[in-house]
């Protein structure tokens, strides 16, 4: 069972990178490590939890506008990279599960 996580603000010192996601409710705060082209879940007592970007986009549905923008820059960037392959490829998982998701719960309603 998971424990249900405490609301936070983070400070800049919390985020050691320049793209974060903050999420005005307190909690799945992320970030955007643009040198590994990886997200990042921080938290308030814990180091910075790299994600698989899939798992970013499940956790914050409402910023996978900018989810899909930060992977793709990275991506043409650092095309030459191997990380550029799987980070796209995550990234597909990630929306592909959340169209699933919303579908499913549209064909309830």
């Amino acid at each position: 069972m998971q424990q249900q996580e405490v609301p936070w603000m983070p400070r800049s010192s919390d985020i050691p990178w320049t793209v974060a996601l903050i999420n005005p409710h307190g909690d799945r705060h992320l970030a955007f490590n643009d040198t590994d082209g990886r997200f990042y879940r921080l938290w308030q007592h814990r180091p910075p939890q790299p994600l698989h970007a899939g798992v970013a986009v499940l956790l914050r549905p409402s910023d996978v506008d900018q989810i899909i923008k930060y992977a793709a820059v990275w991506i043409i960037n650092n095309s030459a990279r191997p990380r550029a392959y799987a980070l796209s490829d995550e990234i597909a998982v990630g929306t592909k599960a959340l169209v699933a998701h919303l579908a499913t719960q549209a064909e309830t309603l």
